[in-house]
Order: C-alpha cells, then structure tokens, then sequence
C-alpha cells in the first residue's frame, strides 16, 4: 500500500504543475535563459547514472558487460532525447518526471508482478498517466494537449524499463508469468485502448455539444482541439499539420506521418478497431492463462 501512495503523491504532484508550468517557464525564460532547463536536465541524469555506476561496480559488483552496455544505452537515450527537445527544452522536464513516476509504478506493480510482465505493465501504465496530464493540460488555461508530449512521456518509461530490465536485471522478477500478471497486462491494455478512443471522440462537435448542455463549460471551445476529427489540428511541440474531417469519413487529408496515422480511420471505424482490439486482448489473455500452472 505505501508503494502506492508513492505512485499517488507522484502522479498528483506532476498534474498539480500543470497551472503553473507556463509561469514557471516565462520566469527562467527571462532571467536565466531556456537553456537552464536542458543542462538541468543533462546534471541530473548524469549524476544518476555516475550513482548507478557506482553501485553496480563497488555494490553490485556486477562483472556481466551487456548490463553495463544497457545501463550506458539507456542513459544515452535520456541524454538523445534531451538534446532532441532544445528547442522546448521545458519539455525534457517530462523525462525527468516520468522517469521518477516509472520508478514507482515499478516498484509498486513488481509486489505482485514477479516476471518480465512486470515491464510492459509498468509501461503501460505510464501511458495513461501521461495521457490523463495532457488531458489536465488541455482544460488548463495556456496550456495544450499534445500527442507528442504524452509520446516523451512514454519514452521515459521505456528508457527506465531498459535500464532496469536488462541493466539490473532483479533476480525477483525472473519466475514463470502467473495468471494475476496476464490479468493486470490485458486490464492496462483495456484501459489505454479505451482512453485512445475518449480522446479521439472529443472532436470540436463534441465539445461544441456538451457546452451547451453545460455552459460553465464553455470556455472550453477556446482550447484547442483535442482530437483531430473535424478540425485543423496543429501541434505547436513537435510539427505542424492542416487537414479537416467529419467525425464519420476520411476526406482529403494532407498530413505528415504522425497525422496520417491518426487519421486512417473514421472516427466510427477507430472505435470499432478499439472494440476489436479489447476483446483480442482477453481472448488471447484467456488462452494465455490456460497455458499456465499457478494454481
């Protein structure tokens, strides 16, 4: 339960920045100059993995060189991306963050997770956290929702699951997948799925209708849209891409790569490729669990 908590007060201490992260930026942007937050940054990775270093020579006494190999891989990838976001540079903010946030998924989840599960859950898991701060993001003044910023989100669990995962490699989490780790995997799965398919449906119309229902909403039309069904869609972050859709057919879309995934489908289709999808995932995790021997 207190491995929770950890994960509770992380996650709350994140989206309770979101108010006040624009201020914040301004701030350092004219006092102390943008690259503050990408040497900050670099310092702080730097410093964690000179720790890991450490332990992993003087405590761990680890003699394997692929594990020194994928500790070094990992914290290359947190320094890549770091450098890759100085043009935003508050944005490698998120690396840290998120990285901190893994952390204690990880050690929450590996209490009932003992097997290699345990990464994609946390993963996973890391996904929706990300996607709900965007979503806190988008109803916050000055503040955009941004796929991008929930994919930087996302790599930042990915690089501390490496790390982990084949740099320390715990020996608790090296025992045969049980059925509670299957379990938790489709049921994380389901959630993002279904979480996908919310965003999509938050089409400029479908804000346009429930502030109508509900106009203490209506400041809400302002923000930008969230899905891009129905609009032209432009991420300031990362790249800028114009098309417009109805919420039911494709039309004549002229996108970038990240804007053609987003639009192969109808809006209609995408839930019915979710549906799909959700109900691929517990059949096949059904089966799964047939294969196992955890009685």
């Amino acid at each position: 339960m207190a491995s929770w908590l950890w994960v509770f007060l992380c996650a709350a201490a994140i989206f309770s920045t979101v108010p006040v992260a624009r201020r914040v930026q301004r701030y350092v942007y004219d006092t102390i100059g943008k690259e503050f937050f990408t040497y900050m940054v670099l310092f702080i990775i730097l410093f964690l993995f000179a720790v890991l270093l450490y332990f992993f020579i003087f405590r761990l006494r680890v003699k394997s060189k692929s594990q020194y190999a994928w500790l070094m891989i990992s914290s290359g990838a947190y320094v890549y991306t770091t450098l890759q976001l100085r043009k935003y540079p508050e944005e490698a903010v998120h690396l840290l963050e998120y990285g901190l946030l893994s952390y204690f998924l990880f050690r929450a989840l590996s209490h009932r997770i003992r097997d290699w599960t345990v990464y994609i859950t946390t993963s996973l898991c890391v996904l929706f956290i990300g996607t709900m701060d965007e979503f806190i993001q988008w109803v916050t003044p000055e503040r955009v929702w941004g796929y991008s910023d929930i994919g930087i989100n996302v790599l930042a669990g990915v690089f501390f699951v490496l790390a982990v995962g084949k740099g320390i490699k715990p020996e608790t989490l090296r025992g045969p997948v049980k059925r509670i780790s299957v379990h938790m995997l489709a049921g994380i799965i389901t959630i993002n799925l279904l979480s996908l398919g919310l965003c999509l449906s938050n089409t400029p119309k479908a804000v346009q209708h429930y502030t109508s229902v509900f106009p203490s909403l209506s400041w809400l039309r302002q923000e930008e849209p969230m899905s891009p069904y129905g609009e032209a869609y432009k991420d300031p972050d990362i790249v800028n891409f114009n098309f417009r859709m109805t919420s039911d057919q494709p039309g004549d879309i002229d996108t970038s790569t990240a804007g053609k995934f987003l639009t192969l489908f109808s809006l209609k289709s995408a839930w019915s490729l979710i549906i799909t999808l959700i109900g691929a995932v517990w059949a096949f995790g059904k089966f799964w669990k047939k294969q196992l021997n955890d009685d």
